[in-house]
């Protein structure tokens, strides 16, 4: 089972880590500004990409319930995972609603 664990470093900043068990195969920085949510950082195991969508739901969940309604995804080499959910391609990054963001699509 994987467990998501956030460790909030000030009132702007979140980090998650994903563990199965009680190994790291992942984490992410979320920062809070400007009425935006933004995945600045996402690393996860090569052995790991299922870790990848479950730290960004983490993440904007944590923001929706801080009251955050638009998401933003500035990471870098997660792209392949960007486009399956309910994200918008721009020039500086991958935007959307928090609320789209965590319904999913099944269907993309």
């Amino acid at each position: 089972m994987i467990f998501f664990k956030n460790t909030v470093k000030d009132e702007f900043t979140v980090e998650f880590e994903a563990l199965e068990g009680e190994e790291s195969i992942g984490r992410c920085t979320l920062n809070l500004n400007n009425n935006l949510a933004d995945v600045t950082q996402l690393s996860f195991s090569d052995n790991a990409p299922y870790a990848v969508e479950g730290l960004l739901r983490s993440a904007y969940n944590y923001a929706g319930l801080k009251n955050y309604y638009f998401a933003r995804c500035s990471a870098l080499n997660i792209e392949s995972f960007l486009d399956k959910m309910n994200f918008e391609k721009r020039s500086d990054g991958y935007y959307g609603d928090i609320p789209s963001i965590l319904m999913g699509s099944c269907c993309k």
